[in-house]
């Protein structure tokens, strides 16, 4: 049942903002979307949907010169580690998010920043619509799900 309701809440945000949806089926489920040159994809494993992660990164993003984890704390499971002394590379606000994911940034060469946030489990359109939102308009300005669908 839960795979159903992914696809359909993929679906239902890819019609409403008139974007094209890519749904590509291997050993891992993964649909993506493209807006102003940003891609936004969700990956997850069909057999075990905890291993869920969502990924926001400019279409020229390259190999990550760069990378934070900043970790969800969960019970028996180790966050990620994090060096002490690192200066952040990208907004602050972007830690907010910490409360519900597991945040890795990476930036490329030429500054690009490509934005991981695990686990991704989307039940209803506010669960994917809140952080795509928030890390678009922080990052690039612009919002990529219009906010007319809140309904």
């Amino acid at each position: 049942m839960e795979l159903k309701k992914i696809d359909s809440l993929w679906h239902f945000f890819a019609t409403q903002n008139q974007l094209f949806l890519k749904k590509r089926v291997d050993s891992k489920v993964q649909y993506c979307l493209n807006k102003n040159q940003i891609n936004v994809c969700h990956c997850f494993n069909p057999k075990f949907v905890g291993q869920s992660s969502l990924t926001i990164h400019p279409v020229g993003f390259e190999m990550g010169m760069e990378h934070y984890a900043s970790g969800q704390k969960k019970f028996g499971i180790k966050p990620p580690n994090i060096k002490v002394h690192q200066k952040l590379f990208f907004p602050k606000e972007l830690l907010k998010l910490n409360a519900k994911y597991t945040i890795y940034v990476e930036k490329d060469r030429f500054r690009n920043l490509k934005i991981i946030l695990e686990p991704f489990h989307p039940k209803n359109i506010k669960d994917i619509l809140h952080p795509v939102n928030f890390i678009t308009e922080n990052l690039w300005g612009f919002r990529f799900f219009s906010e007319i669908i809140k309904n």
